[in-house]
C-alpha cells in the first residue's frame, strides 16, 4: 500500500486549522478550513477599519487592493494588468458576461456547475451543451468535434468537475481553443491552489476562482484573469476597459485579507510539494477504500484528478460518518471527499473505521 510523502513541518502545518482538534475534516471541496492565522489578520483589520475609519479604506483603494491582485495573480502565473478582484467567480463571471455577447455561441459540459452555465442563459447566447461520457469523464475528443461542427466561440468549462472531481487538460483544452478560434473561459474554482497552474503557458483565455474552497480564504473573495488579447478585443467591441469595469465600486478590505494570508501561506509552503502531497494522499486513499471495499467511482487516474475522490455510498452513510465527526459531502451519485495539504494518512484510516460502523 503506497504511503504519501509529507509535507515539511506538516505537524505544525497541521496545527494553525483549529477544526482538526475534533474533527477528521476531508471537505474541502464544500469549503476550505481557514487558518486561526488567516482569522485574526482578519480580524486586525476589521479593528484597524474600525479605529481609522475612511484613512484605512483609501490606503486599500490607493495600494492594498493592487496588493492582493498582485498576489493573486502570482498563483497562477497571470499578470498584475489582467488580473481584477472580485466577491467570486459566480459575481465576477455575472459582471463580464455583457461583455462577452460578440461571441454569443459558448460551449458547456453538461452537469457543470450551475453558477458557471448561469450567464449564458440571458437572451443573446446561444448555449451548446457536450454531455460528460457515461463514465463521468469528459472526452477530448468530443469536445474537438463539437467545435469543428458547431464553431462556438467560447468554451466555458470547470477545470474540476464539482460533481466527480474529473480534471481536464488544461493545456490540451487550450489547443483545441485556439485551433477553432474560440476562447477559453475556465473556473478553477475546484483546483485552484491544489492544482499548480501557468496561465500564460497554458494559454487560457479568461480563468477566475473563488477563494473558500482550496485556498482556504473564506468567503467574499476571489478573481479574474483576462489574457491581453481578450481584454484589446472587450475593449474595443464595448469602448471600456474590462478590468477597469471590474474593478468599479468597493471590496471589503477583511475579506481581501483573508485572501492575501491564505495565498501567501500556500506560496510559502509550495504549489508543487502541495499537488505532490496531495495526490500521493489521493493514491494512499485509493488504496486504503480498495483494501476495505469501499468502490471508488472517480479519482483512480492522477492525471484526472486534482483533490477529490468520489465513492459509491448515500446521504445515510454521510450522516453515519457525520455523528462520528468524518465530515465528507454527498454530491452527485456518491460521496466526495475533498483531500488537501492539511490532510494526512489518519484521516483516511478514521474515515476506513468509521465507514463500517
Amino acid at each position: 500500500m503506497s504511503a504519501p510523502s509529507t509535507l515539511p513541518g506538516h505537524a505544525a502545518l497541521r496545527a494553525a486549522y483549529p477544526a482538526f482538534h475534533d474533527l477528521c475534516y476531508l471537505d474541502t471541496s464544500s469549503m476550505g478550513l481557514m487558518a486561526e492565522g488567516t482569522v485574526q489578520a482578519a480580524q486586525r483589520e476589521h479593528e484597524r477599519l474600525m479605529r481609522e475609519g475612511s484613512a484605512r479604506l483609501f490606503e486599500w483603494m490607493f495600494g492594498g487592493n493592487a496588493e492582493v491582485a498582485r498576489t493573486a495573480a502570482a498563483s497562477i502565473g497571470g499578470s498584475e494588468a489582467g488580473t481584477s478582484l472580485v466577491q467570486s467567480f459566480t459575481v465576477g463571471l455575472a459582471q463580464l458576461a455583457p461583455l462577452l455577447k460578440h461571441r454569443p455561441k459558448v460551449l458547456l459540459i453538461g452537469h457543470d456547475y450551475p453558477t458557471l452555465h448561469a450567464p449564458f442563459a440571458l437572451p443573446g447566447f446561444q448555449p451548446v451543451v457536450v454531455p460528460t461520457e457515461a463514465d463521468g469523464t469528459i472526452s477530448l475528443d468530443t469536445v474537438c468535434d463539437t467545435l469543428e461542427r458547431e464553431r462556438p466561440q467560447l468554451v466555458a468549462i470547470s477545470e474540476v468537475q464539482w460533481l466527480t472531481g474529473f480534471r481536464i487538460d488544461l493545456s490540451a483544452l487550450a489547443a483545441l481553443c485556439r485551433a477553432f478560434g474560440a476562447w477559453s473561459l475556465v473556473d478553477i474554482t475546484q483546483s485552484w491552489c491544489a492544482v499548480p497552474l501557468d496561465v500564460q503557458t497554458a494559454g487560457i483565455d479568461i480563468v477566475g476562482a473563488s477563494g473558500y474552497k482550496w485556498p482556504l480564504a473564506g468567503f467574499g473573495n476571489g478573481f479574474l484573469h483576462l489574457s491581453e488579447t481578450v481584454r484589446a478585443e472587450l475593449k474595443e467591441r464595448n469602448g471600456v476597459d474590462p478590468i477597469a469595469m471590474l474593478n468599479a465600486g468597493h471590496r471589503d478590505p477583511v475579506a481581501l485579507t483573508r485572501l492575501q494570508d491564505a495565498l501567501q501561506r500556500i506560496a510559502a509552503i509550495g504549489p508543487e510539494r502541495i499537488a505532490a502531497h496531495v495526490n500521493a494522499l489521493c493514491a494512499y486513499a485509493v488504496d486504503r477504500f480498495d483494501a476495505a471495499g469501499i468502490p471508488v467511482l472517480h479519482g483512480r487516474r492522477a492525471e484526472q484528478r486534482a483533490g477529490i475522490l468520489l465513492l459509491q455510498g448515500d446521504e445515510a452513510r454521510v450522516k453515519r460518518l457525520e455523528e462520528q465527526r468524518v465530515k465528507v459531502a454527498y454530491r452527485g451519485k456518491g460521496i466526495r471527499v475533498g483531500i488537501h495539504f492539511y490532510n494526512h494518512t489518519a484521516d483516511i484510516d478514521r474515515l476506513v473505521e468509521a465507514w463500517g460502523k
